[in-house]
Parts: C-alpha cells; structure tokens; sequence
C-alpha cells in the first residue's frame, strides 16, 4: 500500500465531505500535504488551531440583542459561508481538552457553528498525534472517535529520501464526479449480506480507552463504509485496492476490515445492475453466501432511489424476477431479499408481483410478507 493511497483517500473524503482523521507522528507533513491537496481538488481552507480553542469559540460569543442573545460564530465561518464550500481544518485535535473537542461536534457533524447553519458543501478533517507521541495528548472518546473515518498518515523513509533528492511531487488527485451515488444501492446491498452472516461485527464497542480513541464498527459507520466505497469506485478504485481497504479500515478498524475483505474476495460477485438489464438471463451463482449476497444487493439496487418513478418501477419488479428464480427452488434463501423489496414498495407500484410470479406468493406469505398492509401507506 503506498503513501499515495493515503493521499488518496483523504482526497475522496473531503469531496464526499465525511469527516476524516489524519493520524501520525509529529513532523510527518499532515498539514503541509492538506494544504496543497485542499487547492488542487478546488477547495479553500481554513485551519482551526483546536488545542489554542476555548469551547465558546465553537459554540459562538453571545451577543445580547433586543429580541435575546444570539451567539456569533467565528470569522472564518463568515468566510466558508460567502463561498459556499470548503474544507475546515481542525489541527492538533487530540492535543485540545475533551470539553473543547466535544464543542466542535456541533460544527462538524451538526453543522453549526455558533447560530450560523454552513453550506453543506463543507468538508472537516482533523489532524492529530497519538497520545503516546505527544506531552498533553487525549484519547478520543468513544463517542467522538465514532464519527470520523480514521487514516494513518506515514511518511516512508524511502518516500522521504526521494523527495529530498528528486523535490516532493504534487499529489496525484482524484476527482469525484457528480453522479458517484449511483452505485450506493449495492454497496449497501452487499453490505448488508455480510452483516447478515456476521451481525455480531454490527457494534462491537472498545474495550480499552486506546482502542476507543481509534476507529471501531457501529451501525453509523458501517453506513459510511457504503457511501465511501461508492465513492472510491467512481474515483476508479474499485472494493479490493488498496485505497477502497484504507477507507474501510478507516471507518471500522482493522479486525472487521480483514473480515469483510475476505470475505468479499471470497465471493466474486456480478454487479447487480447485470441481473437488473437481464433478470432472466444472467447466471446466478451457486454457493449459498454468493446467492444471499446477491440478492440483497439486487434488492437494495431494485429500489435505488436516485432513478426516476418508471425507472424504480420497472427494476422493482425487474428485481423480483431476479429474486423469484430462486424462491421457487430455495425458497428461504431468497426471504431476506424478498422482504427488503415488499417492505419498500415504490408508491407507483399497484400490482404487488411481476404477473409471472403470482405461483410464489404462497412462500412469501409463509414467511410473514403481507403486500397488503403496503399498499395503504
């Protein structure tokens, strides 16, 4: 895995404005490369010293007015807000008190910062030293540690001696383009799969204040897991390399991320939208965990949201199709993805089944899929 990827990376958080954490040893260029990096992808930046910060200068000065107190936001807010994006840089995050850490929550994951509400084209990334490598040092929490994704940012020696010799190069940039939600469904899809075989990887809270401070599953994360992978795909990297396992990595920690990843190279899945453009004919595969994980992710890109209303109509029952070649033959294999459809329904949908698949109605019954009590929402 090269320093490059780490670049990488973080580059596709920003633009896909997830929080994201820089992690590593004094003196290693976290800054400097953030800010040249923030320019390249178009993108102004304002650096928060977070360890000089008092909580009020998050949370706003109050202002006494006529009508009450208003609490006034920071000058660089004003900035952000006049043009619309960017990227707000939290510097030496884990060397600022808890009290101030948690005070830049609001801003980062609520949005605010004092009463201003910024655009929502804004980006947040921390940088920080492990407490270990630094006098004055915390931990995260566990709470505040759970909403960022979490990068190691090294500097090889060899990478160094390079760049002494040969000058530093610019980073390589990878761009994110409009549309890159469009492929979300199946990520979701197949991370749903995987949680189905293994729910207890869900939420696994930290055991050690260190490991709390780090990147562990949770429900929320494992979400992010989805949009990120996204993300990485329409950038041109797609679920195996080694930036897609950073941001994994990243968001879960490294035990799920081994997990996931194997299993993921284990199954050699179509893409979904191969089944949906031929639901009839494309092979489906055989083993048990290829089959489950490819109808979940069938389902979850039947009932894409981001398609227009005949779009969403024709691939929910398109997807059906898909799911009834084998609930006709293992019925309780094709339950999971069958009740994700029934419990979707797009309200455009006035016939619950495509005609063909009237004969399976029995076995979703028999599994508690009631169409009717839908149709009324």
């Amino acid at each position: 895995m090269s320093s490059q990827d780490h670049m990488i990376a973080t580059q596709i958080c920003i633009q896909a404005r997830v929080p994201v954490f820089l992690w590593g040893a004094p003196g290693v260029g976290k800054s400097i490369c953030l800010e040249e990096i923030a320019p390249a992808i178009g993108e102004p930046i304002w650096t928060v010293i977070l360890s000089i910060r008092e909580p009020s200068d998050q949370g706003g000065l109050p202002i006494v007015r006529p009508d009450g107190v208003s609490m006034h936001p920071p000058l660089w807010a004003f900035e952000l807000k006049e043009k619309g994006h960017g990227v707000v840089f939290w510097d030496e995050f884990n060397t600022a008190p808890p009290t101030t850490q948690s005070s830049a929550l609001r801003v980062i994951h609520g949005g605010y910062a004092g009463d201003m509400k910024l655009p929502l084209e804004t980006s947040h990334v921390a940088a920080g030293n492990p407490a270990s490598m630094v006098q004055g040092g915390y931990d995260l929490t566990a709470a505040i540690a759970n909403r960022w994704t979490h990068i190691d940012w090294p500097l090889p020696p060899t990478d160094w001696c390079e760049g002494m010799v040969t000058g530093w190069p610019h980073p390589d940039i990878a761009r994110l383009p409009k549309n890159w939600r469009d492929n979300a469904a199946s990520n979701r899809g197949v991370l749903a799969a995987f949680i189905t075989r293994r729910p207890e990887l869900l939420l696994q809270l930290p055991k050690s204040s260190k490991e709390q401070g780090q990147a562990w599953p949770s429900p929320r994360m494992w979400s992010r897991v989805a949009d990120l992978l996204t993300a990485a795909e329409a950038c041109g990297y797609g679920k195996k390399s080694g930036v897609a396992r950073l941001l994994v990595k990243g968001c879960v920690g490294e035990g799920a991320t081994e997990e996931y990843t194997q299993w993921y190279a284990n199954l050699d899945l179509k893409d979904p939208e191969l089944y949906l453009a031929d639901p009839m004919g494309v092979p489906l595969p055989q083993r048990q965990d290829q089959i489950m994980a490819t109808l979940d992710s069938v389902a979850a890109a039947a009932l894409d949201n981001s398609k227009s209303e005949k779009q969403r109509t024709e691939r929910y029952y398109r997807g059906w199709r898909v799911i009834g070649r084998i609930l006709k033959d293992r019925g309780d294999i094709g339950i999971p993805a069958g009740r994700m459809l029934a419990n979707n329904m797009p309200q455009t949908i006035t016939k619950a089944l495509p005609e063909e698949l009237d004969d399976i109605l029995p076995i979703l019954q028999k599994a508690g899929i009631d169409f009717s009590q839908k149709k009324g929402r």
